[in-house]
């Protein structure tokens, strides 16, 4: 199993400075319907992976900026992550301020939020479902890939990436299930191309194991 995440390009009009609650909701509008920042790198080869992505402008731009033409599948499961301003008010907050509380609100089920973290939890399991056993590439917004990578972190996925700490625009995200990995050295090399001795003594005797099997 193969699975890659990359994370939506940075929005062209993207959320800044401070706003009141109208001002705030409306930045986000336009950020979710804006498109990205242009990608000049190297395109990413599917290579042959079903590539499914979330529904709206960024996702698509994303995939269309970033990945090698092919068939897209919109699927819903992916979307990202609502956010509206949490509460009415005209005094100005920092961008970062309105995505805080919102958050807060998110996690423990204030309606404001038209989507709680147990909703969003609730897609993660229906799309790990759906993906289960598949090679696919996926496209999606950072809220919802966040909470995405603590899903698969609990069913003992490893998730490598490139970045560290806050995910990162275009960053990619390659998982895999934990026992298909060596388990025993710094990288945790797979076993399909074991890089230490202690993947390589794993990966003899899997196949010892088959062929008796």
């Amino acid at each position: 199993m193969s699975i890659t995440i990359i994370c939506t390009g940075n929005p062209v009009s993207s959320p800044a400075g401070k706003y009141s609650s109208e001002g705030f909701d409306r930045a986000v509008s336009a950020a979710q319907a804006s498109g990205i920042l242009p990608y000049s790198g190297r395109k990413f080869d599917p290579a042959g992976r079903s590539v499914l992505l979330g529904e709206g402008r960024l996702a698509a731009e994303t995939a269309a900026q970033l990945i090698l033409p092919g068939e897209f599948r919109v699927e819903a499961l992916l979307n990202e992550i609502p956010v509206r301003s949490f509460t009415d008010t005209e005094k100005l907050y920092p961008v970062e301020t309105w995505y805080r509380k919102a958050a807060s609100q998110r996690k423990h089920g204030d309606p404001r939020q038209p989507e709680s973290r147990e909703q969003v939890i609730a897609r993660t399991e229906a799309l790990l479902d759906m993906i289960s056993d598949t090679d696919c590439i996926l496209v999606t917004g950072p809220l919802f890939l966040g909470e995405l990578l603590d899903r698969l972190r609990i069913h003992n996925y490893v998730i490598q990436r490139t970045g560290v700490l806050k995910i990162q625009p275009l960053e990619r995200f390659v998982i895999s299930r934990k026992e298909e990995h060596c388990g025993g050295c710094q990288h945790n090399c797979f076993l399909s191309n074991p890089g230490c001795g202690v993947g390589r003594d794993k990966a003899m005797r899997r196949r010892s194991s088959s062929s008796t099997g």
